[in-house]
């Protein structure tokens, strides 16, 4: 498993084991009916050092949809939260977790016609491998 996909994997994982958002993470696309959807967005290089090793910062965008505009709102910033404050992050086998902050705060981005608000924010986090 890439550093990449094993980030994606276990950010959701513990995001969800974590904080109270009352539903799971999608990595296939934003349900219609509402929910969360996690992607990796363009990542880049901070560092990179003689023996090849490297420190990226990997963004991770979530979406949301829900048709009540406060408790989309709340999922996400409760997910950008916990992860800006995280102390001790989760141990990885192909990369170290270094730290994650919040590059865009969630917000509204949308509405569909029938009411669903969608929002968005995106979380760096920092790697090394």
């Amino acid at each position: 498993m890439t550093p990449q996909t094993e980030l994606l994997d276990l950010l959701v994982s513990t995001v969800e084991k974590n904080c109270d958002i009352g539903t799971t993470i999608s990595l296939k696309e934003l349900p219609k009916n509402g929910g969360i959807y996690a992607e990796l967005g363009e990542g880049f290089g901070e560092g990179m050092y003689y023996d090849k090793s490297t420190e990226k910062v990997l963004p991770v965008l979530f979406l949301c949809r829900n048709k009540n505009q406060k408790e989309g709102l709340e999922q996400l910033c409760i997910i950008s939260n916990y992860l800006q404050r995280l102390k001790k992050y989760p141990e990885a086998k192909s990369f170290k977790w270094l730290d994650s902050s919040v590059a865009k705060e969630p917000n509204k981005i949308g509405r569909d016609e029938d009411g669903v608000y969608h929002f968005s924010c995106i979380v760096n986090c920092k790697v090394f491998y």
